[in-house]
């Protein structure tokens, strides 16, 4: 999908892909939910987390190199500079699809820019570089959003949000995006990329929409267009999504249909809300699945997002508007949605935020003690703690909850302004957490001067977690 997220301290960021725009901010919840048994799934992911690491470490085209501990990469690689990287250590290369350019309008594809996006893979493929791609998902065509305008998504006041296809809750989206995707498996094949991002918002990340750009108000539920508030069968609507247990019912609203509408109603409805944005991404990676793709299917997921006191009490206030409740409004419970990922053998979570700037002290690393937290606990002591603690060693926690995989990103200095030896950083951030690889934003930083990210910091860092030591 994106190319990238964005990040920033504590929440969800959304940002258009990485490859073209900086990112945006996470966001932050709770929930009142009690602890989900183990789930079945832990000895498929640890199948997935083996499969992965298979691919994710043998050198590209050369099976006689060893295998490597970690991957590594830029965002918004250069073809420019893409052999100097592989000859720093540097093994992946981001390449942004951009939607509207291959489609300019339906089913008409424009064979120079395929033309060019072939080249620009054998490229990178001829340096010894891996791709990584973001498929423009969240950066449509314009004439998607023209053709199906009641299908945006829409909060609670009727503002529409156009800048990202609703793939939520619009079944005729999806039917669209399928198309793309078959198209551009044909023309220049999906096997070609070492990896896919997938998400939902429209930096491409696990999160709905920001907030509209309005002075009314701090929030927007995107849960408001015709599909969304249909109370029963509607085909219009994913078959996989179920219908709105309350339609009609608005964040804030004490009652409903003239009966108090109590605290069990609005986390039955925001429950809903979350399993609808959950269900985008794992139809997503069904779609690939189906098209027989093999690679891996990275999940990004933005900041940390909010804590489960948040959520408590935002449902305990029936999701009225406060300054905080933009992280809620966006779904970014990360504590609950990463539970309800499809755990298929080449889906990874990604954190986009590393060295984001978060925790006290700031930037710091996971640790052994941190598996006696239950991410979805309520007790004070617990939530104070966790808050203390950076973005990628929170949801790191969380992945290993749920038996994902998980990589990480670089926030990108637009979030958290680089500084000499925030490249160590990350590397103790990503050793300490257990994750696969670290892709940085961005390639440029790595020639244009910026302080502690130049080629030579990286492929020092890159050199020393190979080799097993701690940068």
């Amino acid at each position: 999908m994106t190319d990238a997220g964005g990040h920033r301290n504590s929440g969800p960021r959304g940002v258009a892909d990485r490859s073209t725009a900086a990112r945006s901010t996470p966001v932050r919840s709770g929930g009142t939910r009690r602890r989900r048994p183990v789930r079945r799934w832990v000895l498929y992911a640890a199948v997935a987390a083996v499969i992965a690491a298979v691919v994710s470490f043998t050198r590209l085209g050369d099976p006689t190199q060893p295998r490597e501990q970690y991957f590594f990469g830029t965002l918004q690689t250069s073809p420019r500079t893409a052999r100097a990287d592989e000859t720093h250590g540097i093994r992946v290369a981001h390449l942004t699809v951009q939607w509207d350019r291959f489609e300019p309008a339906p089913g008409q594809v424009d064979q120079r820019y395929v033309a060019a996006l072939r080249a620009r893979v054998r490229l990178f493929r001829s340096a010894g570089l891996r791709v990584e791609a973001g498929l423009g998902l969240n950066n449509p065509p314009s004439w998607l959003l023209g053709k199906y305008p009641e299908d945006s998504f829409t909060d609670q006041r009727g503002a529409r949000f156009t800048s990202s296809p609703n793939l939520v809750f619009s079944q005729e989206i999806r039917n669209e995006v399928a198309g793309y995707l078959r198209q551009l498996d044909s023309e220049i094949g999906l096997g070609s990329f070492w990896a896919i991002r997938v998400g939902v918002n429209d930096a491409g990340e696990f999160t709905y929409p920001p907030p509209a750009r309005s002075t009314r108000g701090p929030m927007s539920y995107w849960a408001y267009d015709r599909h969304a508030q249909a109370s029963g069968a509607d085909p219009g609507r994913p078959p996989t999504v179920p219908p709105n247990p309350y339609p009609g019912w608005r964040p804030g609203q004490g009652t409903y249909n003239g009966a108090a509408f109590g605290t069990r109603q609005v986390s039955r409805w925001y429950d809903w809300y979350l399993g609808a944005l959950a269900d985008a991404v794992n139809w997503q990676t069904g779609q690939y699945e189906a098209l027989g793709y093999r690679g891996l299917l990275l999940v990004l997921i933005p900041g940390a997002g909010f804590y489960p006191g948040d959520l408590s009490a935002a449902v305990d206030g029936h999701l009225r508007e406060t300054a905080e409740g933009g992280l809620i409004s966006r779904g970014a419970g990360f504590f609950r949605t990463i539970a309800l990922i499809d755990h298929r053998p080449n889906v990874q979570l990604v954190s986009t935020a590393l060295v984001d700037g978060s925790g006290t002290p700031r930037n710091n690393a996971c640790q052994a003690a941190d598996t006696s937290v239950t991410p979805d606990a309520l007790d004070p002591a617990a939530q104070a703690r966790v808050r203390a603690w950076s973005s990628v060693r929170w949801i790191s926690r969380i992945a290993a909850q749920e038996g994902f995989p998980i990589s990480g990103e670089s926030a990108g200095p637009h979030v958290a302004a680089y500084y000499p030896g925030v490249m160590n950083q990350a590397g103790r951030q990503l050793k300490s957490c257990g994750l696969t690889g670290l892709m940085w934003a961005f390639d440029h930083n790595l020639y244009d001067g910026t302080p502690g990210s130049s080629l030579g910091d990286y492929a020092s860092v890159i050199t020393k977690l190979q080799r097993g030591d701690t940068p």
